[in-house]
């Protein structure tokens, strides 16, 4: 199973069903995708879907979010900024939950290297993407050592991060390259979400100020107020790193999705200059770096497929197909770590793999 841009998905099945933003399904596991079904996904926002494509259907990307962990985390980001929006009060005691279980959740899974998969449609985008963040930036701060309340705090400030855009939600939903003056509204959103979240006083006071500033850079050249070093709280340095990674990783109208690791390459460069060095590393340590499903090609010129994760995330567990136009009759699962590491992720299966399915 693999994941596919909609448009060039049609002829294959569904690996997993697609939902609409209330969890509803919209199309089964298995539907084949018609020239007619794929428009009218992209119709309803969906750029990329989870496909079978006769390779190597029984791996699935995972994502170590519970099923209602990430629902009830999305239900009420989708709450919170439609509160806000309208001026009313947080529910906090919502937020609270979200954080808790989602840290539940990262506790069960221990010292793992951790891999998430979500589908996210362009009106769902921001809750989900408020989700995510919120997930790797509590990821990230449990690796530095942060805890109790602190930790709170990380978690619904990072979930919370985005609420300023309330305030500009036509330029979220244009379709379009903004022009200079809409990227300056859309610039104004962590200066709106502060102003938003200060008035809660249930909320702890590093909470708006991560609002504030996860957009702020290391070297001066964020925004709002281009602050720079330790001038930038560490809290709203940790969500940078997540904000960023899943905003690369993300298909969108305008923005083509980056496979995560060319996303994680793009953090290691900015690490010490842009991003807080600490957080863009213990990240990269935990997060997976080639996720299940992802078809990759060997240093011994051998093709496999991601099917699990070690405790090193460079080096996943993969499923060795075959080598050089010859497909194994019995695939081997190894570690792609030393001379038999990951050289190169593929965009597509090779011609002599297609339509072939190895004996499993």
């Amino acid at each position: 199973m693999r994941s596919a841009e909609v448009r060039n998905a049609a002829g294959l099945r569904l690996g997993y069903a697609v939902k609409d933003e209330r969890g509803r399904v919209l199309l089964a596991a298995g539907t084949e995708l018609t020239s007619g079904l794929c428009e009218a996904l992209v119709r309803r926002g969906y750029m990329q879907v989870y496909v079978l494509d006769g390779i190597a259907d029984e791996v699935a990307p995972q994502d170590e979010l519970a099923t209602r962990t990430r629902n009830v985390a999305t239900q009420t980001a989708r709450q919170c900024f439609q509160r806000l929006a309208r001026g009313e009060a947080l529910p906090f005691t919502n937020v609270l939950e979200s954080v808790e279980l989602i840290l539940a959740d990262l506790s069960n899974a221990g010292g793992a290297v951790l891999e998430f998969a979500c589908l996210r449609s362009v009106s769902d985008y921001t809750y989900v993407h408020s989700v995510n963040v919120c997930v790797y930036s509590l990821l990230i701060g449990q690796a530095m050592g942060v805890h109790g309340e602190e930790l709170r705090a990380l978690g619904a400030g990072s979930l919370l991060h985005d609420v300023g855009k309330v305030l500009c939600a036509d330029l979220v939903a244009n379709p379009n390259h903004l022009t200079p003056e809409e990227w300056a509204r859309m610039r104004q959103h962590p200066i709106d979400g502060f102003e938003m979240l200060r008035q809660h006083r249930e909320l702890h006071l590093f909470a708006p100020h991560i609002a504030y500033q996860h957009h702020e850079r290391l070297d001066g050249s964020g925004y709002p107020r281009g602050l720079r070093g330790d001038k930038i709280l560490p809290l709203a340095r940790m969500v940078a790193v997540a904000d960023v990674y899943d905003a690369m990783v993300a298909h969108r109208p305008f923005t083509v999705a980056k496979p995560p690791h060319l996303a994680m390459e793009e953090l290691r460069a900015g690490a010490g200059t842009l991003f807080d060095d600490q957080a863009v590393q213990v990240f990269i340590r935990r997060m997976a770096i080639y996720p299940s499903g992802t078809p990759v090609l060997l240093a011994d010129g051998s093709v496999a497929v991601v099917v699990g994760q070690t405790a090193t995330a460079g080096a996943p567990l993969v499923r060795v197909l075959g080598h050089s136009g010859s497909v194994h009759p019995v695939p081997e699962d190894r570690t792609a770590s030393g001379e038999r590491a990951v050289v190169e992720v593929l965009n597509r299966w090779p011609r002599w793999l297609q339509n072939t399915r190895p004996a499993t």
